[in-house]
């Protein structure tokens, strides 16, 4: 079972000292990332809160790791790593990440047996889609360590801006769903202040006039999303990659950017990497059932690495990474 699954536990110090990596920081010997500015935020501000440096990437069909790490496979096995803005299947990866990672309470889900996920945390699955976890994993980190009072208007318009999660809260979109999770879930006056802010003229012209060019200027992917903002039409920049070697440098310049606007310390970020790649598929959820009792059994059978539920009708899944 993962972390204080279906508890409703919203108290930040519980949920610190139920999850080992958090608990235990000095035990742990480096990050595995996701490939978007989610995950640069988060690793920049886990850098600065307990020192650890980034050992590799995982874009969710490629796990990417640096090549002068030694026995990085036993060390993974072993609990050394923690995977961030990710939800790794796998009983011995510690995770923290957001999605739905759950189809009903019925799963056993003994690969997320070392995730901490919010949804896991409130028992929320495929049932109740509409009510999952709307913002990202920056924001998570920040309330259980209780961190968002301290940031400033430009540091929270570039975390707000992860996954969109500024136009999530805005009134055309799902703002009821993130006004609940705001108040009941973190209940934090700074998250509330942040919450009617996004909904605002204002903050949308700094993101327009101020923030997306200095993201432009890393050169990282500043793609349109399929999701626009209330107010001025605003969509993309999650600066996500693609090639985590030839890209280097325009990480690099992101993590600068990020330090420069939050204070957070940027992590060291490899130079080369070894790579194991998988097969990502999608399947709507009918097709787990063809030959399979449950999700735990489609799981197991298929050696899956990782997946998550992107609607609730489908999965997305990779599977071949062999560690």
């Amino acid at each position: 079972m993962s972390v204080l699954r279906d508890t409703g536990c919203n108290v930040p110090s519980t949920i610190v000292r139920n999850f080992y990596p958090f608990y235990n920081p000095q035990n742990i010997e480096g990050m595995i990332i996701g490939n978007d500015l989610d995950s640069l935020l988060s690793a920049s501000f886990l850098k600065t809160k307990f020192g650890w440096d980034i050992v590799g990437v995982y874009d969710y069909e490629t796990l990417s790791f640096s090549s002068t790490v030694e026995n990085f496979h036993n060390k993974l096995l072993e609990g050394k790593y923690i995977a961030v803005d990710l939800d790794i299947y796998h009983p011995c990866i510690f995770s923290i990440g957001h999605h739905i990672i759950g189809s009903s309470c019925q799963d056993c889900l003994e690969g997320h047996s070392s995730s901490l996920n919010p949804n896991l945390l409130r028992g929320i699955h495929l049932q109740s889609y509409r009510r999952k976890y709307p913002l990202s994993t920056i924001h998570f980190l920040l309330w259980l360590f209780e961190s968002e009072a301290g940031l400033g208007i430009k540091a929270r318009s570039l975390v707000w801006l992860a996954d969109s999660s500024y136009v999530n809260g805005q009134r055309h979109r799902f703002r009821s769903n993130v006004h609940e999770w705001v108040m009941n879930f973190f209940s934090s006056p700074a998250f509330l202040d942040s919450f009617e802010l996004i909904d605002t003229y204002k903050f949308e012209y700094l993101l327009s006039d101020w923030l997306f060019p200095l993201l432009k200027e890393t050169g990282l992917n500043i793609s349109r999303g399929q999701v626009r903002s209330y107010h001025l039409g605003l969509s993309g920049y999650q600066c996500q990659w693609t090639s985590t070697e030839k890209e280097r440098a325009c990480i690099l310049a992101m993590l600068e950017l990020i330090e420069h606007i939050t204070g957070w310390h940027a992590p060291t970020f490899p130079r080369k990497f070894i790579e194991i790649k998988g097969v990502r598929r999608s399947i709507v959820l009918s097709d787990i059932f063809k030959d399979s009792t449950n999700l735990d059994s489609f799981l197991l059978k298929n050696n899956v690495f990782s997946f998550v539920f992107p609607t609730s009708k489908s999965i997305n899944y990779t599977t071949g990474i062999k560690l």
